[in-house]
């Protein structure tokens, strides 16, 4: 006789590869009529978004774009000690994925590493961008485990707590944000625009019915050159806030959700403000918003049974259950200091700080997680040497932050993230003290095959009835419920008649078993 099984449905995702690859992004500029000869590059840097993601099958195909600002010292008599050029550069990159499946899901992210360039003459130079591409392809799919026997059976289970993570929701929004952004009090009036860079950074998020509530900020960075008869360089900061509401199917009330913002255009134009002086920014930006909203299940699953009357058949499958450690965040306020490389000018006035953090390894030991990562910074300064106006140069922090998370081991695989959230400075005599603060987060699974009960087959026969008082001691291993499955009753029975408050047993600890 089959006995009859209750069982649950689970989504889960089953990891089929994870990837990272890096590629180069090369183009050739030529300088525009309007722009002078270089006689000196300054500074290269730039930000990386992604257009397009989708899967095919056996790889997976990654397409976007790197815009590329190039600051540098002209040649000859020109007003403006500094000039900018700009360039975008559209890239493709392919990642072999075997067995990977149009239907699967796709993360991928892009992240510039680092800028090059060669002078080739006066009004030409070649840019070279090395990007690092991680990608992660997995094959959503729904299992339906036992987790109770139906009815008065005379079956006793034993169940496995999974604790599964899905992502229940998915969506892409865009969100445009237009602005007017007026000068200081005190700062010249705009020249030319050397170079803006917008940074979105996530403050809250609140998952709805379909819906997210998304709060979070856009800090903008203006280098400019002024509009006066020196030209002289002028630095700026402005924050933008928003609130949005994003459209997201599958989402439910206080489901956990995340999401990460990305830059896919930015326009700008100089305005006149009522005086008629050009001291307006206007700025239009386009970010794309991809939210995703997860879904934390408990569930009891049946690992084994026994019969208390008969034999019991049991039927055993492997599931590919993804299980859910623990998800954690946490900040890091992090202290440095940096100094200015022998061969460059001093520091008159600091322009711009462009920090990017990455995360180089995560180590498990038991019960500890320990992410280690490197923040790199640009810092792009003025000085007052005529002759070089502007610098910049490089500088990298260590990072590194423990999670404690019960479970955890050697074979726990860990997703992790890391956002800076705050970079600040401070100058002083002898270089620059740097504040940042990160936000890190980190999910923990643990990989592999559950073996869980799929049905169960009883077989009545007659059992010869105990007449007496079994005495047993406890062996190194034991539990209760090996006990109880060995001689064929309850572990609740036991613990009755052993006056146990708890599953708890010893080595060399007698228990009595009653007849039955």
């Amino acid at each position: 006789m089959e006995v009859t099984l209750s069982k649950e449905s689970i989504n889960t995702a089953e990891v089929l590869c994870t990837k990272y690859n890096q590629t180069l992004v090369e183009s050739d500029i030529i300088v525009p009529d309007v722009k002078p000869d270089i006689a000196k590059i300054l500074d290269v840097n730039g930000t990386v978004s992604m257009t397009q993601k989708n899967i095919q099958q056996d790889k997976a195909y990654i397409q976007g774009t790197v815009k590329i600002t190039v600051l540098y010292l002209p040649d000859g008599d020109v007003v403006g000690r500094v000039k900018s050029l700009t360039a975008t550069q559209d890239f493709n990159h392919t990642i072999d994925a075997r067995g990977a499946e149009p239907d699967m899901d796709l993360y991928a992210e892009a992240e510039a590493e680092s800028f090059d360039y060669s002078l080739i003459n006066s009004r030409k130079l070649n840019l070279r961008c090395v990007l690092g591409i991680g990608a992660k392809i997995s094959k959503p799919s729904r299992l339906a485990v036992a987790a109770s026997v139906d009815g008065d059976q005379p079956i006793e289970v034993k169940c496995e707590k999974l604790r599964v993570m899905n992502t229940a929701a998915y969506a892409n929004n865009q969100i445009v944000l237009r602005e007017q952004l007026d000068l200081p009090a005190g700062k010249p009036a705009i020249g030319e625009l050397l170079k803006i860079t917008a940074c979105p950074v996530s403050m809250e998020l609140r998952m709805m019915e379909k819906k997210a509530v998304a709060k979070g900020q856009v800090n903008f960075s203006t280098l400019y050159s002024a509009d006066d008869d020196k030209g002289s360089i002028q630095f700026m900061e402005h924050t933008i806030p928003f609130t949005e509401i994003l459209d997201v199917d599958g989402a439910i009330d206080d489901m956990e959700g995340d999401v990460e913002y990305t830059v896919k255009d930015l326009f700008y134009d100089i305005k006149e403000d009522n005086d008629g002086e050009p001291r307006i920014l206007s700025v239009e930006l386009i970010l794309e918003a991809a939210v995703r909203g997860n879904e934390v299940m408990e569930i009891a699953a049946i690992s084994d049974a026994y019969a208390l009357k008969g034999d019991a058949e049991l039927n055993k499958k492997r599931f590919p259950i993804e299980q859910l450690i623990d998800n954690s965040t946490g900040q890091i306020p992090i202290k440095d200091s940096a100094h200015t490389p022998p061969m460059l000018p001093p520091i008159m006035q600091l322009c711009n700080l462009s920090a990017v953090p990455k995360i180089d390894r995560v180590t498990v030991e038991d019960d500890t997680i320990t992410v280690h990562g490197v923040i790199d910074s640009n810092i792009l300064y003025m000085t007052a040497d005529e002759n070089t106006p502007m610098c910049s140069f490089k500088h990298s922090t260590e990072f590194s932050k423990e999670f404690q998370m019960p479970g955890a081991d050697r074979n726990t695989v860990c997703d992790t993230k890391v956002m800076l959230d705050h970079a600040g400075y401070t100058l002083t005599n002898g270089g620059i003290d740097l504040r940042f603060v990160l936000d890190i987060s980190i999910k923990a699974v643990k990989t592999g095959d559950v073996e869980l009960v799929d049905n169960i087959t009883l077989t009545e026969t007659e059992q010869p009835a105990e007449s007496c008082i079994i005495l047993y001691f406890v062996q190194q291993g034991d539990t209760l419920w090996d006990i109880a499955k060995r001689y064929r009753t309850t572990v609740e029975q036991i613990k009755k008649e052993n006056g146990l408050d708890s599953d708890l047993i010893n080595i060399g600890q007698q228990i009595k078993i009653m007849p039955r």
